[in-house]
């Protein structure tokens, strides 16, 4: 179940919405409100908000201002307003929708259908940036071992019956195990196999170039070859990434 927050400065069109919100979208559960960009900042600091519903012209300021200034990573924005004139400015500012008044009931019902799409595909990515967090490898070496944080791990390259991990910061550790390893201990929504001699951590991908052999360029400079078995694989990874 989420919450909205509607920001209005007319009463009468934030009672409109927050009806038409509560019948009609039963998937917003909590709703507030505000008729200037002070309250909607306000509920915005102490409230957890995933829907925003903000009408565009404030009086004498916009809701771009609230936009612009306040940290909306992971809220769902749709604007509702009378003026057709702010749309591009609207989708440009990161908006899901944009909704003319008088709101038209199929048209909300469909953006808050986006939105519930958007959060929770968030949430998947925010699940997964803490899964990486969480991933502890235990690394055997000559005298002991390493404990290594999968967000810490750039890529892994094999090296015989070994195993280099390159980490972030520009340093390596070696394992005495073989890669194939660690390939069935890390997660396959976070690392991936572009290689027989390499496993790469997703979240530092930075791009990909076929000029000289297909390669997979990472953070801090690193190029990692794929192999051709494995490029189709590779490319739909990246057309699944907001990369």
């Amino acid at each position: 179940m989420y919450s909205a927050l509607i920001l209005d400065d007319e009463e009468s069109a934030r009672k409109t919405l927050h009806g038409l919100i509560s019948r009609y979208c039963p998937e917003i559960q909590s709703i507030y409100t505000a008729a200037d960009t002070g309250e909607a900042k306000e509920v915005l600091e102490k409230k957890p908000v995933d829907f925003l519903f903000f009408d565009i012209a404030l009086g004498s300021h916009t809701s771009f201002d609230v936009v612009m200034q306040a940290d909306l990573s992971g809220k769902a924005l749709i604007f509702v307003t009378a003026h057709e004139e702010f749309s591009l400015q609207a989708l440009k500012s990161g908006a899901l929708d944009y909704l003319l008044k008088p709101v038209d009931i199929d048209e909300l019902k469909l953006a808050v259908k986006k939105g519930c799409s958007f959060l929770e595909k968030e949430k998947q990515v925010h699940s997964e940036d803490k899964g990486a967090r969480e991933i502890k490898l235990m690394v055997n070496h000559g005298s002991g071992f390493n404990l290594l944080s999968g967000e810490d791990i750039l890529f892994a390259q094999a090296d015989g019956n070994y195993t280099t991990f390159y980490l972030q910061g520009y340093k390596k550790i070696m394992s005495a195990k073989q890669i194939g390893f660690y390939e069935e201990l890390l997660p396959p929504q976070l690392f991936f196999r572009s290689h027989k001699s390499y496993i790469i951590n997703i979240r530092y991908l930075e791009g990909y170039s076929y000029r000289e052999g297909h390669t997979a360029h990472l953070s801090e400079g690193h190029d990692i070859p794929v192999s051709r078995r494995r490029l189709p694989q590779f490319i739909d990874l990246c057309k699944r990434l907001k990369i």
